[in-house]
């Protein structure tokens, strides 16, 4: 599955409105994204997908030098872990 890049998402699907998958985030400040949402399709979950979409928003921080605040719960979970360490954003 292909994951696109959206107005401040990242989805899988014809496009953002209608996505199968989509991870959304906003802007906290200039350094700073905030992810507040994720969601898969019940017949797309325990593929991976969610990883993924968290995997993608880590990518494009990196490459813009942005730090991360996960308010979503998933996300959260996922950047807890010590491969995350140079972009997550405590409070």
């Amino acid at each position: 599955m292909e994951i696109k890049k959206g107005s401040n998402c990242f989805y899988v699907g014809e496009n953002q409105e209608q996505s199968e998958a989509i991870i959304t985030f906003r802007f906290e400040d200039e350094r700073t994204i905030i992810i507040d949402h994720t969601y898969v399709d019940q017949k797309f979950r325990g593929q991976g997908l969610a990883r993924e979409l968290v995997n993608a928003v880590v990518d494009y921080a990196r490459k813009e030098k942005l730090l991360i605040h996960p308010l979503c719960s998933y996300a959260r979970k996922v950047l807890q872990e010590d491969q995350y360490d140079d972009i997550r954003k405590e409070r």
